[in-house]
C-alpha cells in the first residue's frame, strides 16, 4: 500500500494529538512527578485544588463531585475507561474528608488517565 505525502503527514499528526492525549507528549509547565512521567499532565494542579478545598472544609464536596464526574464519563459518556472510575472509587473509601492527605491524594493521581486529569480540569 503506497501513502502520499499528505496522507503520511494526517498520520503524523492524528497519532501525534493521540500520544497528546495520553500523557505521552507534554507540553508546557509541568510539575516534578508530572515530569517524571508518574502523573499524567494537570495532576498537580488537581492537587492543589483539592488541597484548597479541603483547607475550605469542602474536601468531601470536591471528591464527590470528581466521583461523579467519572461515574458519569465511565458509565454514560464513555469519555474515560471504568479504571478512571474505580481509582476514585478506592480513594474515596479510604480518605478522611476533614484531612488533606496529600500522599493518598497522589497516588489517586497516579492512577488516573491523562483523559480523567483533563476532564476533571475542565469541570
Amino acid at each position: 500500500m503506497k501513502l502520499s505525502k499528505r496522507q503520511l503527514k494526517q498520520i503524523i499528526r492524528e497519532e501525534y494529538t493521540r500520544l497528546k492525549r495520553r500523557g505521552l507528549i507534554r507540553e508546557g509547565r509541568i510539575g516534578y512527578d508530572e515530569e517524571e512521567g508518574l502523573m499524567p499532565r494537570g495532576a498537580t494542579d488537581l492537587m492543589d485544588i483539592a488541597k484548597d478545598a479541603f483547607s475550605y472544609g469542602d474536601g468531601d464536596g470536591i471528591i464527590m463531585h470528581w466521583m461523579q464526574t467519572l461515574g458519569v464519563a465511565a458509565h454514560e459518556t464513555g469519555e474515560v475507561d471504568e479504571e478512571d472510575f474505580m481509582a476514585i472509587q478506592r480513594y474515596e473509601s479510604q480518605f478522611n474528608p476533614n484531612i488533606y492527605n496529600e500522599k493518598l491524594m497522589k497516588q489517586l493521581m497516579m492512577n488516573l488517565s491523562q483523559d480523567a486529569i483533563d476532564l476533571l480540569y475542565r469541570g
